[in-house]
Formats: C-alpha cells, sequence, structure tokens
C-alpha cells in the first residue's frame, strides 16, 4: 500500500499539467508582471552597496505581484542581500529579525514556531504547527520538516495572523514563504566557501542559464560543518553540537509559448547533526511528586533510594548555568540490573545523540495564460521526510530520559485556481486538496524513572510472595526501563477559497475572501512493549495485582483501548477494555474568511482595516498512554483577528508603518498534563475554551545620508487566559484564567543599521550592525520561575568588501557580539525542568566568487 501511495503521488505530480505563477524578482526598480520574470534583472546579489537595503521589496503574499506597502496586512519581507547582509541562514535566523516571531525548541527537536502570540508546545514530529513554512507556496505542514538549511533564496516573507483564506489550514499566527531564486537565460553562478570557530566550514552555490531557447535550468547546493561542539559536558568534559548538513535544489524553468510555462523543482537536504541537550536548572522526582531544594534534598534522596533508586545522584542533577556552553548529558554505560535477573533488557543507547534526517520534496508548477486578464495556475506538490535521532531529553549523567525518535512523513497536496483582473478588480478563486501520512515511533529508555520505582518495588514484592525466584524477582525489580510510543495517522483536507479586491474608487479598496475546509483524520497508536519483555513483566504484575486483566507480551500494547476507570468502578458490570492499538477518528469542517479595507491617501500613503478568521485543524499526540482516552484528540482551534494599521513613505529612503491587532481566541491547543494513577501525572493535548491577545507594532526605516540605512521595528503583546481549568505541568490543579501565553514576550524590539561606502576606484564595502531585544516571557501557564526565560539582548555584525563588478566579495560575521548566555525555551520532561540555550558568540567569513 506505501508503494501504491507514492507512485500514485508521483503519477499525479508529472501528469497533473500543474499551473502557477512564476516567481518574481525581488529588484524593487524592476516594474513586473504577475505571469513572467523579466529575465534581464541583475542578479540578487548585485546591489547598490551605498543604496537602501531595507527598501521595499516585491512579494507574493497575496498570491499577485505588490509592494510590501500596497499590501494591506503586517509582513516583513528580507530580501537575499538583505539576508546575507544579516547573517540569517534558515527560518529561526530570520525570526530573530522580526518581532514578535519566536522560534523555539521542543524537548524532541522539532522547533516551535510562534507568531504573536499563538503558536504550539509539541515535541511531536507528528504534529502541525498554526504557523506555516511555505517553500515557493508549497507548504511544508510539519515543523520537523522545515529543520534544513536555507540556500539560494530570492527573499523570505513573514505574513502575521490568520492567513487561512489564500493558504489554507493551520496558518492561524501566520506564515512564513521562503522564495528560491528561480531559472533564467541568463548563463550565470556562484560559489561561496566559508569558515569560522568551533571548526566551522561551509559552501554554497548555483548555476543558471538557458538549455533551449525554451528551457532554463538552475542547480544550487548548500554544506554546513562543525567539528568541535559549542556544548560542554560539565560531568566529563565531552563535547556535543557538531553540524553536519546539506542540501540541494534542481529547478528547470519551461515555456513552450507565451503563454505557458512549466517550473520543477526538486528540493532535498539532510541532517547529521548533533541534537542539543537542555540545562537542567530543577529536579522533580514524580516519586515524590516535590521539587528537590537544598532543605528537602537529603530527606528526598533518602525516599529514593528506597525505591531501589540512587537517590543522591538523581538529587544531585540540578546546577545553575552560567554560559550556554555548559550541558550534561549520559557518557558512560549505567548498570542498572540485578544479580541473575533484569539482564536482558534492551541497553540504552548512550552517546547516540545524533540526528539522521532527511527531507526529499517535488514539485510542479504551471501557469496557462488562458484569454487575457485570466490565468489557470495550479500547483502539484509531493513531500517525503524521514527521521532517525537520538537524544538525551533529560540532560542528565545518568539515564533518566533517553530516546532514539523514529518517523516518517509523506504529504501530497494539489492546488487548482482561476485568478483574472481588471481595471478594478482582482480576483482569485481555487480548490485544494491534501493528503498526509504520518508514522511516528519514539523508543524511550528510563532507568533512573523515579515514576515507575514504586511499581517495580510493589511488582517485585508480589513475585516474592508467590514463591517466584530471585531471578524472576529482579527481573521486574530491574524491569520497566524502556517501552514506545507509536502512531500513524492519515490527514486529508479539501477545501474551496475564493478572493477578491475591489477598487471602489481610485483610493478605496475592498477585500472579501473566504475559504470552506473539511479534514478528516484517522489515527492508530499505543505505548507498546520494546519487545524485550522490559515494560511487560512489571506492567502484568501489577495490573493483576491489583484485579486487573494484563496480557501483554513482548512488543505488545500496554494501552487499554477503553475507559479503565469506568470499568474497575463498575463492580464487574463493565469489562476490562482490552490492551491493543487505538484506533480513533476526527472530522471537522469550518469557513474562514477575511474582509479588508484600503484605503491610499496618496501613493505614498496607506491605511488599512480587516477582520480574518482562521482555523488551526484538530490535533492528536504521541504519547505514554495508559488508555485510549489519553489519545481524544484536540478541537480545532478558531482566531479571529481585528487589524487596523498604516503604511507610510513621506520621502525617499522613508518608511513609516504601524498597527494594532486584536484576537479574540476559541479553543487554543495546548500540551497539557493531566493525572495518571501510575506515572504521576501524563501529557495529552488540550483546549483552552476561551482566551485573547491584543498589542501593536511598528517599523520605521529610514537613510539619512547618502550609503546610511538604519530600521526600527518593535512589537508589544498581551495575553490572557479567560477560561481554562485543568492541569499544570506537576499535575496540580489550576484555574490558569487570568495568565498570560507560554513563548510570548510582551515587548520585542530589532534595530539595524547598514552603511555602505567605496573603497578606492575598484571596490566598495558594507558594514552591517543589528541588535535584538526581548522581554522575559514564561515556557508555562502557571509563572513558575523554574520555566521563566529572562529578558536578553543580543548583537550581531557583518562586514563586507565587493568588487564594482560584484564578482569577488569577502564578509566576515560576528553573531552574538557580547556572547549573551540567553535561552529562548524552557520544557518539563520526566522528572526535571530543562533549559535550551542559544548558542554563544560565533564567528566567521567567506568569499563569494560570481561568473
Amino acid at each position: 500500500m506505501e508503494f501504491q501511495y507514492k507512485r500514485a503521488c508521483v503519477r499525479a505530480l508529472l501528469l497533473s499539467g500543474s499551473v502557477m505563477n512564476l516567481a518574481f524578482n525581488c529588484d524593487v526598480a524592476s516594474a513586473q508582471s504577475t505571469t513572467a520574470v523579466d529575465e534581464a534583472s541583475p542578479p540578487a546579489n548585485s546591489q547598490d552597496n551605498q543604496g537602501d537595503v531595507f527598501g521595499d521589496i516585491v512579494v507574493t503574499a497575496q498570491k499577485r505581484a505588490q509592494s510590501t506597502q500596497d499590501v494591506g496586512i503586517s509582513i516583513s519581507a528580507f530580501s537575499n542581500d538583505q539576508l546575507r547582509a544579516l547573517g540569517a541562514t534558515d527560518v529561526k535566523s530570520v525570526a530573530a529579525l522580526v518581532p514578535g516571531f519566536t522560534v523555539a525548541a521542543s524537548s524532541r527537536s522539532a522547533p516551535i514556531y510562534t507568531i504573536r502570540g499563538v503558536g504550539f508546545n509539541t515535541p511531536n514530529a507528528s504534529s502541525s504547527s498554526p504557523v506555516g513554512i511555505y517553500y515557493d507556496e508549497v507548504s511544508y505542514p510539519y515543523p520537523a520538516m522545515t529543520a534544513g538549511p536555507s540556500f539560494d533564496m530570492e527573499r523570505i516573507e513573514i505574513l502575521k495572523g490568520p492567513q487561512g483564506t489564500l493558504y489554507g489550514r493551520n496558518t492561524t499566527g501566520g506564515l512564513v514563504n521562503n522564495i528560491a531564486e528561480k531559472p533564467s537565460a541568463e548563463n550565470s553562478g556562484f560559489l561561496r566557501v566559508g569558515g569560522g570557530n568551533y571548526g566551522s566550514y561551509n559552501s554554497e552555490g548555483a548555476i543558471n542559464g538557458a538549455i533551449t531557447d525554451s528551457l532554463n535550468g538552475r542547480l544550487s547546493f548548500a554544506t554546513e560543518r562543525s567539528t568541535k561542539g559549542w556544548q560542554k559536558n560539565i560531568t566529563d568534559g565531552s563535547r556535543l553540537g557538531e553540524v553536519d548538513r546539506a542540501g540541494a535544489r534542481i529547478q528547470f524553468d519551461w515555456k513552450p509559448s507565451s503563454k505557458l510555462s512549466f517550473l520543477i523543482a526538486g528540493n532535498w537536504w539532510r541532517d547529521k547533526s548533533d541534537t542539543q541537550v537542555g540545562q537542567v536548572v530543577s529536579v522533580f522526582p514524580k516519586a515524590v511528586n516535590m521539587t528537590v531544594t537544598p532543605q528537602n534534598s537529603a530527606s528526598i534522596a533518602s525516599t529514593l533510594d528506597g525505591l531501589g533508586l540512587p537517590g543522591q545522584a538523581i538529587v544531585n542533577q540540578a546546577f545553575v548555568p552560567t554560559n550556554a556552553s555548559q550541558a550534561k548529558w549520559t557518557t558512560k554505560p549505567f548498570f542498572f540490573q540485578g544479580t541473575v535477573g533484569g539482564t536482558k533488557y534492551n541497553p540504552v543507547p548512550i552517546n547516540q545523540y545524533r540526528r539522521n534526517n532527511e527531507l526529499f520534496a517535488l514539485s510542479l508548477r504551471t501557469n496557462w495564460e488562458i484569454v487575457d486578464g485570466i490565468d489557470l495556475t495550479a500547483l502539484t506538490a509531493y513531500s517525503h521526510y524521514r527521521q532517525e535521532q537520538g537524544q538525551d531529553i533529560s540532560g542528565w549523567d545518568i539515564p533518566n530520559a533517553i530516546s532514539i525518535d523514529r518517523a516518517k512523513i509523506e504529504s501530497f497536496s494539489q492546488e487548482v485556481r482561476l485568478s483574472g483582473k481588471t481595471d478594478k478588480l482582482n480576483w482569485i478563486a481555487g480548490l485544494f486538496y491534501a493528503r498526509d501520512r504520518t508514522n511516528e515511533n519514539n523508543s524511550n529508555w528510563s532507568p533512573v524513572g523515579t515514576n515507575v520505582g514504586p511499581l517495580r518495588q510493589l511488582s517485585a514484592q508480589v513475585v516474592a510472595a508467590q514463591g517466584g525466584s530471585l531471578a524472576q524477582q529482579e527481573d521486574v525489580l530491574y524491569g520497566f526501563t524502556d517501552w514506545a510510543d507509536t502512531i500513524q495517522q492519515t490527514v486529508n483536507t479539501a477545501s474551496i477559497f475564493g478572493q477578491a479586491q475591489y477598487k471602489v474608487t481610485s483610493q478605496l479598496e475592498l477585500t472579501l475572501g473566504a475559504r470552506y475546509t473539511r479534514d478528516k483524520a484517522r489515527f492508530v497508536g499505543c505505548t507498546l512493549d520494546q519487545g524485550d519483555n522490559s515494560i511487560a513483566s512489571v506492567w502484568n504484575v501489577f495490573f493483576r495485582a491489583n484485579g486487573i486483566a494484563s496480557n501483554v507480551a513482548p512488543g505488545g500494547c500496554v494501552t487499554y483501548n477503553g475507559d479503565l476507570e469506568a470499568a474497575v468502578t463498575s463492580g464487574g458490570t463493565i469489562p476490562i477494555p482490552p490492551q491493543e492499538l487505538s484506533r480513533q477518528s476526527l472530522k471537522q469542517d469550518n469557513f474562514a474568511g477575511r474582509v479588508g479595507v484600503d484605503f491610499h491617501i496618496d501613493q505614498h500613503s496607506l491605511l488599512y482595516a480587516s477582520f480574518t478568521r482562521g482555523f488551526k485543524s484538530g490535533a492528536f499526540p504521541n504519547i505514554d498512554a495508559n488508555v485510549a482516552t489519553q489519545y481524544a484528540p484536540a478541537k480545532q482551534e478558531r482566531v479571529d483577528a481585528f487589524e487596523a494599521g498604516f503604511k507610510l513613505s513621506p520621502a525617499a529612503g522613508v518608511t513609516i508603518n504601524g498597527s494594532a491587532f486584536y484576537y479574540d481566541y476559541k479553543d487554543k491547543q495546548v500540551f497539557g498534563a493531566v493525572p495518571d494513577i501510575i506515572f504521576v501525572y501524563l501529557n495529552r493535548i488540550v483546549n483552552i475554551p476561551k482566551s485573547h491577545l491584543y498589542g501593536f507594532e511598528g517599523d520605521v526605516s529610514f537613510s539619512p545620508v547618502k550609503g546610511l540605512t538604519a530600521r526600527v521595528s518593535g512589537t508589544y503583546i498581551k495575553s490572557k487566559i479567560d477560561e481554562y481549568f485543568g492541569f499544570d505541568q506537576y499535575g496540580r490543579q489550576n484555574n490558569f484564567a487570568g495568565t498570560g501565553f507560554a513563548f510570548t514576550p510582551k515587548v520585542q524590539m530589532n534595530a539595524m543599521l547598514s552603511y555602505g561606502f567605496d573603497v578606492g576606484s575598484n571596490f566598495n564595502a558594507r558594514l552591517t550592525g543589528s541588535g535584538r531585544y526581548s522581554s522575559s516571557q514564561q515556557a508555562d501557564l502557571i509563572n513558575d520561575s523554574f520555566f521563566k526565560i529572562a529578558p536578553y539582548t543580543v548583537f550581531d555584525t557583518n562586514m563586507s568588501l565587493e568588487t564594482n563588478d560584484s564578482k569577488y566579495q569577502f564578509n566576515i560575521f560576528v553573531r552574538n557580539l557580547t556572547n549573551k548566555y540567553y535561552w529562548t525555551s524552557v520544557q518539563g520532561l520526566q522528572d526535571s525542568v530543562v533549559r535550551y540555550a542559544n548558542m554563544p558568540r560565533t564567528w566567521g567569513g567567506a568569499l563569494t566568487v560570481r561568473f
């Protein structure tokens, strides 16, 4: 079935006759149509070094070419030159340039994207984000798919607020659209090589040109390496943080006639870098349900010793980091076994803390001008992502939470749309279909996990009372050291959409858009034994001793596929549910839309206001599950966004933009805790019934003297939960009303300054500096001090020297200039709270040759 599915996707891709608008060159001096590329435009990197590097950019945010200053939405856009000058090499580094946009690390490495407080903190590779990530309008619906290198880009657009009308599902927060450089008839290319500290070296290049009179091609690539890890184990001095990433892209642009064009693109990347280890700042042993402090450490250690655990070693795990490089992870074998029993379980995979992830994507875009003013556009895409990565999740030097996470994602999508324009009307209407198949299996090891200590002790006592041998007792006493969580999902999405923009007068323009979507998700999953009888040996004894049937075989599911609590309390009238794969489904539909008003005071001044409704689809989790009810999906979330703003260009080189917004949030999805009789508490996805946020943002760009350009931008956001009664990360009941959202700082600021000047008669140079500030924020919903993300200010700098013919360029950079220790994520994991620090100061240089 899997082979047939792949074959069907590829066949559809090759035969669809896909149609789409070709990409637009971001040279702001070019007058561009919506169906063609100006092949005479200069290379993206050949920018006047004394020009405005932060000037206006042509974008396709509304699936037609417009200036950023003419689009009545909040948008940030960066050209290739700007990205290079600011040292932005991937989505995370781009987020650092945009106030209101944050990227945080989850416990299993998948990035957490948040725009204006709208995000989803989940570690699952199979969970989608409310912030859409697109590459040339192709959706990469799962954040894990977006972790590859960014290279040979024309521009990147960041759209804030719900974008569901034109882009569909899972864009309630906004979206990031990465636009690659496209093939042209000009025979050209470039090669960039560089290096820096931590033994880093990298390369990037592209070859472009005409293959025939009607066919152009472009091949590009990038590699990133580092041989010295930036994280240092404070226990034994070992290191993590080596980088090994590569990517490639091939594109063919075929124009058989003036009205018909095809663009086919193949994208590939792989990542074999080390995974990051968090800094453990607090230990919270679930077995005692209490945070370790100096005052109680001795008593907690004694209690843990009584459970057969290394109590003193556990309470000593937390430390106070003073720099980004400090961390702990397990590097030595830990023998958790008896003298004659408990010796045959799967060994802990220590020192396998690296990725082996890969993505391949294929897309076909065709644009057919049916008649003057009407285009038929389609976009067909298929992507395949494979993941296998080992991680020390707990950040301990003894094995508390170590995992190997495997995932496979296949995503197929098809969009067909018509678009047209008259003197007063721009319109677009289309159909969209997508089918995603995800398989995720997380294998977990926790020999010193405190929550299973009582189960082992009680179960061993039962075996002893039943006359079991010492080997049988030790099989139980040293069992439950590993298990796995596995799920499979199939998600089908179909929608119909349309949007029209009508010029009522030469100054007033109205926008009306709508999208109807139907989602259907099928889910299969359970928590299971890894095949070594480790969890089964304890599980069966414990549950049977408590009068509950349990017959877990090696490799079998332990999850009770039904309401176990109801069965236990029924007095035997309700049978105990079987332990097997849980099968569930979710069907939902929604109606998203947009109403907007744009008023052009003159050609340099725009006022706009809008109401937008967006949805994020419901979600199933991949979690440790004792009972199938823990897999109950979260409902789809809805955001109603009200926004008003202005965009002004009062003088050459000067832009002043601002907006205010209010979001009414219903059923916000969060990864919450629920009590559990076995694990004390476990995670599941829950909905926050009602919440809201409001704020304002602005940016100013100006060029006071020739060659000097400055830009300042900022965002203020106030978020609040209006109604939610649930459980916090420690399993305690809590009324969360009045608390703010996670990963939502109130204030974020960004400033950039760039100066270009001539160096003699043959060279020019540019100095660029940038700084960003973030106020304090929380990574939880209860304002726990251990989950606080402290405020930080970080500076970067870049200098380039280029020949006037743009053939050669040399640049040097320093990121995190002051070596600031700061972190952007905190996660509660197993028995501890861990902090994910950003990298310390890095520096390097690169030489670029264009031909």
